[in-house]
């Protein structure tokens, strides 16, 4: 079977680490590789995480697991990357240390990457408790082939990336090969770092011509945390980052990119609007006025 190495950033999630790890241990078919990079967390996460892998040790046995603990906290980006440097086997998944993979997702991972050839696959999700669910396939359906029952092949990757509906990042739902990762790796950005990364490097795969599928089935259980950082309510609209793919790519030559762009422009001032006091919203509409223009278009 191909080989798979699952890399879990830790800050601060004592009381979810132990579950993360026994969602992956409980699969059918573990990794090959399980890293966990603890990023100098304050609450005990490193030995919850050491607890939990001695409870699993047994189904574990066939995984080579690592624990790297980091001197200072670098943020969950550089936490990744740690984690991916250490990473080599075939396919790579990164999970977050508050969610959980599904009973067989791994295995149905590696099966859909293996037998169709795929460069990088974004996986469905389910959120607790917010009851989201991706992917949401009437919406998606001028952007799907279907390959087999809950398989799809997306015909042009880097306009379903752009869609309104395509959530590619959220919830690490991307599974990729070690090789069309290549140098790629995530920034310094806290929001919409994963869409950042997978979006650089779906141009790559793209422009080599590789395969891009959409796995349907919620093989991912996604947590919702009250603090999250998409969900945080924000006082000072000047302490709201930009997401790095809007400066990145908003003056590009190319309409795809401008046109992802825009898209993540929208959900960067629906986001905004939805966190900010009423009192700061004009503020924040009338300073990036320039940035959301396209997004108004």
């Amino acid at each position: 079977m191909i080989s798979l190495a699952v890399v879990i950033p830790l800050f601060d999630k004592r009381e979810f680490i132990g579950e993360a790890i026994a969602s992956i241990a409980g699969q059918d078919a573990p990794p090959d590789a399980l890293i966990l990079v603890d990023d100098a967390s304050t609450d005990g996460s490193a030995a919850a995480a050491e607890r939990a892998l001695a409870l699993h040790a047994a189904a574990l046995d066939g995984t080579r697991v690592d624990l790297v603990r980091r001197s200072e906290n670098g943020g969950p980006g550089a936490a990744r990357n740690s984690g991916i440097e250490r990473a080599d086997c075939e396919l790579l998944l990164c999970l977050d240390a508050d969610d959980m993979l599904r009973p067989g997702a791994l295995r149905h991972m590696r099966e859909a990457m293996d037998l169709h050839g795929l460069a990088m696959a974004v996986i469905g999700y389910a959120s607790e408790p917010a009851g989201e669910v991706f992917p949401e396939l009437e919406l998606l359906a001028d952007e799907l082939q279907p390959i087999e029952e809950g398989l799809f092949l997306l015909a042009e990757p880097l306009r379903a990336a752009a869609h309104p509906e395509f959530v590619m990042g959220r919830a690490s739902n991307v599974v990729v090969r070690r090789r069309s990762l290549g140098a790629h790796r995530y920034g310094d950005a806290q929001l919409n770092e994963g869409v950042d990364l997978w979006y650089r490097v779906l141009k790559d795969v793209a422009a080599a011509g590789g395969r891009v599928g959409l796995i349907a089935a919620p093989l991912i259980r996604f947590r919702v945390s009250p603090g999250s950082l998409s969900h945080r309510r924000c006082d000072d609209w000047r302490a709201l980052e930009v997401p790095p793919t809007v400066l990145r790519y908003r003056c590009s030559d190319d309409p795809g990119d401008r046109r992802m762009a825009a898209m993540l422009a929208a959900r960067w001032r629906d986001h905004a609007l939805a966190t900010l006091p009423e009192e700061q919203r004009p503020l924040f509409l009338a300073y990036h006025r320039d940035l959301l223009g396209a997004a108004a278009s």
